[in-house]
């Protein structure tokens, strides 16, 4: 049984895709991004990407939360400078906690989003292929 209600791929997803291709290739070919390409740690990420992607997930999440835990240890230490010495250890003690609550949960949810952004990636690419090796065999003639 095949699909003869095949559908073309619209301009504008196709200049899309041709734009983010030209956008990854600039990004990957950058000195910077090529210097930690061959790095061993660079080569390490680049032979397992889920862990990259779960690397930078994590990286982007946890800025927010180590700020303004910064903020706060910056605060505590002006504090601490008026004679609050106790209060400082205290505050910083609980502070820290708290981060560490924090970036546990944000490591979870990191991992989390990098499966399901692998997933979807996945699943498109499976679909992707069989819609054109469909495509392609819908073109042949027949023998």
């Amino acid at each position: 049984m095949q699909c003869n209600n095949v559908t073309t791929i619209p301009k504008g997803l196709l200049q899309l895709r041709g734009s983010l291709s030209s956008m990854m290739d600039s990004l990957y070919y950058n000195p910077k991004v090529a210097e930690l390409m061959n790095t061993s740690m660079g080569q390490y990420l680049n032979g397992h990407p889920f862990l990259a992607m779960a690397v930078l997930v994590f990286g982007a999440m946890a800025t927010v939360p180590i700020g303004i835990f910064l903020t706060f240890a910056t605060v505590t230490f002006i504090g601490a400078t008026v004679g609050l010495v106790l209060l400082e250890v205290f505050l910083l003690s609980l502070g820290g906690v708290s981060l560490l609550c924090v970036l546990s949960a944000l490591a979870i949810l990191s991992i989390l989003v990098s499966l399901v952004l692998g997933a979807c990636y996945i699943t498109s690419y499976n679909v992707l292929n069989f819609y054109y090796s469909q495509r392609e065999e819908d073109g042949k003639p027949e023998v």
